[in-house]
């Protein structure tokens, strides 16, 4: 599988070039939106990624791994560079280290779950991504990166935001 670029954490903030974020609101409580991101099926809600599954024994925590596969022949192999869990609040970040998507130079996301003063959850999704050349279109997709990111936010609304 190709190597691809690692990503620092002070890159993965929103309003930096290539980084993308969204926030989903749910009734449920911290634990409860967490543990479906720590699942045997980690965001199995979204219509693009085939499975997930964790190259590392429980507990996680930094340095945990995990494979996606997004479709026939693409997947990618994430190594998470911070891990943090509390009541309240809950985040965890990763780049991908490797993957077979064509055109991808770079690839983070960070998942921060806290408590809302009114009762659930906030589940903040931040994405990194870095089409090889700095195009907006990955590889062979076709598909460009805003729109990925929007089927994302859409398919995690519709699970959590009706939780």
């Amino acid at each position: 599988m190709p190597a691809l670029k690692p990503v620092h954490p002070a890159e993965l903030q929103a309003g930096r070039p290539g980084v993308y974020e969204f926030a989903v609101r749910s009734a449920r409580p911290v634990d409860w939106v967490w543990g479906e991101l720590t699942s045997d099926r980690p965001l199995h809600w979204c219509k693009g990624i085939r499975k997930i599954e964790w190259t590392s024994p429980r507990p996680f925590a930094a340095g945990s791994t995990r494979r996606v596969h997004l479709g026939p022949g693409i997947s990618a192999d994430e190594l998470f560079y911070s891990w943090e869990e509390s009541e309240t609040l809950c985040e965890k970040a990763f780049y991908v280290q490797s993957a077979t998507a064509p055109g991808l130079a770079r690839l983070a996301e960070k998942y921060r779950v806290e408590a809302h003063p009114d009762g659930g959850s906030v589940f903040t999704w931040t994405l990194l991504i870095e089409p090889i050349g700095g195009d907006r279109v990955i590889g062979l997709s076709g598909f460009p990166v805003g729109l990925i990111v929007k089927w994302l936010q859409r398919d995690t609304e519709r699970y959590l935001g009706s939780a």
